[in-house]
């Protein structure tokens, strides 16, 4: 390559380097509070007078409380990964309603047991200027965890978590697998069916 053509090069490369938009602190801070916040709001309804009500019974508060800040269709697509198109629309809206509430009946279940959890949040981790990573280490019956919330800016939403964590093992990751595994044989009918099963046994 020519040395003129390398300055060019260059040049397109810092230049594009400089138009990526930077995080500033503030925002990243207004993130992590925010997230923060809803964490604590699900705590509060899952810790309220009245909290051995089955999860049935508060489904909508919960899911209202965390679709602020989680984006669950992102998460279960990114989950399901390439067999998401072997759905059809009816199978793809039971599906995410089976997934989201396996996922949240397992979640709410852990934080509900035994004494209010304490969650210390640390500060935002920029991955790109619209993916960041959040840390946190929740105190869970005198003993802590390692929770990582992984967030992107998505249009018309915001900040909002896409993936997360739990002792550095990825939800999303752990799923697709098991998805993967299950196509390869099986069904999207049959995904239903073994959804519908975990649900009862949670």
């Amino acid at each position: 390559m020519q040395i003129s053509s390398l300055r060019t090069t260059l040049a397109i490369l810092l230049l594009a380097l400089l138009a990526v938009p930077s995080l500033r602190a503030n925002e990243l801070e207004t993130t992590r509070d925010a997230l923060e916040g809803t964490l604590n709001q699900l705590l509060d309804v899952l810790h309220a007078s009245d909290s051995k009500v089955p999860y049935s019974q508060k489904r909508t508060q919960i899911v209202d409380i965390l679709n602020q800040r989680f984006s669950f269709d992102v998460i279960i697509q990114r989950a399901l990964g390439r067999n998401w198109s072997k759905l059809n629309d009816a199978q793809k809206d039971q599906v995410y309603t089976l997934i989201t509430d396996l996922v949240l009946q397992s979640y709410t279940k852990e934080l509900q047991d035994g004494p209010r959890p304490k969650i210390t949040l640390k500060d935002p981790e920029v991955v790109t200027s619209s993916k960041i990573e959040i840390d946190s280490v929740v105190v869970l019956n005198n003993s802590e965890i390692n929770i990582s919330y992984r967030l992107a800016n998505i249009r018309d939403r915001g900040w909002q978590v896409y993936d997360v964590l739990v002792e550095g093992v990825s939800m999303v990751s752990n799923y697709r697998k098991q998805f993967d595994e299950h196509f390869q044989k099986k069904s999207a009918s049959d995904l239903i069916e073994l959804l519908k099963d975990r649900l009862k046994e949670v």
